[in-house]
């Protein structure tokens, strides 16, 4: 037989060990904010605090460099990442997109040839979705998932990377870029 001591000490942990579960399902793990990428006349959802980059890189015709921007963030074991550059007028727009691409596919661990998927991003020149399977570089397996799209001299690449994303925020992400 329970006494009311017992009786109540039980519905308190009770009730504590609810708050807790409830506390914990709604804790955000993917916080959502725009980003202006202001050189390219651009914004972009990202789902979590991004940590910024940019360097030089040898994309072009001839190894010139362009600068490339970054901005990337973690949620889980789910990288994402958004970069953006301007080529240069003199230079071939298609061979910057499609070096950029391998670049980004060989980085990630992704062999053989990834087939493009239409992508319908308003106010673009081009814009195609990739995925493939990689390797991170300490051999796990690595889910990609990429976008690429150009306005004008401007192009944005959004990628998301890991071992399995979410695919609802993963497609949010990709729907996100705006111009």
């Amino acid at each position: 037989m329970h006494t009311p001591i017992v009786r109540n000490l039980a519905l308190r942990v009770l009730l504590i060990i609810g708050l807790t579960v409830s506390l914990v399902g709604c804790s955000p793990t993917f916080n959502w904010r725009t980003l202006r990428l202001d050189s390219v006349g651009a914004q972009a959802l990202i789902p979590c605090k991004p940590s910024y980059s940019s360097r030089e890189v040898p994309l072009l015709e001839n190894k010139s460099t362009v600068l490339l921007h970054m901005q990337a963030c973690d949620v889980g074991e789910t990288t994402f990442a958004v970069s953006w550059l301007n080529v240069p007028p003199e230079q071939d727009i298609q061979t910057a997109i499609s070096r950029w691409l391998s670049a980004n596919l060989a980085s990630a661990g992704v062999k053989g040839e990834v087939s493009p998927i239409d992508w319908s991003v308003a106010g673009t020149d081009f814009a195609k979705r990739y995925a493939g399977n990689g390797t991170r570089h300490n051999g796990n397996a690595l889910a990609v998932a990429i976008g690429m799209a150009q306005r004008g001299p401007s192009l944005v690449q959004l990628g998301v990377y890991g071992a399995k994303p979410e695919a609802r925020e993963t497609e949010e992400f990709l729907q996100g870029l705006r111009w």
